[in-house]
């Protein structure tokens, strides 16, 4: 990928995190499910020469970096326009309340931490990465903004150290959220449908 497309994705991704966004299921909750399960496919069998404490220590460190991604989140209940109505010949505008979130300086502190984390992980376990630190962070970046992204297969000796720092540390912000805001709680889990 050309360097100039590189930073542009780069810049966006960063000036998102200083943006309020939609609290909606599949990024709160489809996504650190299906992470989960993908932690159950590759996690190392027991035959590697990979230590229990290693994998032990890749589901402290996600869930360590879900928790200071968490803490300095803003959450706010918006009225978001929808569109115009008549009544009685006047235009009135028509409202919908959503429960936004802004992640903030910490949740893109968290986000390197992942990447760094695998690939300091990586290096000592003499384990091989198949991409550089930049295209990890351009990827992730990505997968953050494109949401389908983010159930796109990862291979190598390091994919089930993905899931674990993807999976644990977005179900623990996302704990995290619903314990914080009881805005959040009813958006997720006790959704009305509207008719």
């Amino acid at each position: 990928m050309p360097i100039f497309i590189t930073v542009i994705i780069l810049i966006y991704f960063i000036t998102k995190q200083f943006e309020y966004e939609k609290v909606n299921r599949l990024t709160y909750v489809a996504i650190p499910i299906y992470s989960i399960y993908q932690i159950t496919v590759t996690l190392p069998h027991r035959s590697t020469d990979i230590p229990v404490w290693i994998v032990f220590l890749v589901f402290v460190i996600g869930a360590c970096i879900g928790i200071y991604q968490a803490s300095k989140v803003q959450i706010k209940d918006a009225k978001v326009t929808t569109g115009y109505t008549e009544v009685a010949g006047v235009e009135q505008v028509v409202y919908k309340k959503q429960i936004m979130v802004k992640g903030g300086a910490r949740y893109l502190i968290g986000w390197a931490a992942i990447i760094l984390a695998k690939f300091l992980l990586a290096f000592l376990l003499h384990l091989d990465v198949h991409e550089s630190m930049m295209e990890a962070f351009v990827q992730d970046a990505l997968k953050d903004m494109v949401f389908f992204l983010s159930f796109a297969a990862k291979e190598g000796p390091t994919a089930w150290m993905d899931w674990t720092l993807i999976g644990i540390s977005s179900a623990v912000y996302t704990l995290r959220l619903i314990q914080k805001s009881p805005l959040v709680k009813t958006e997720l889990l006790h959704h009305k449908h509207k008719k």
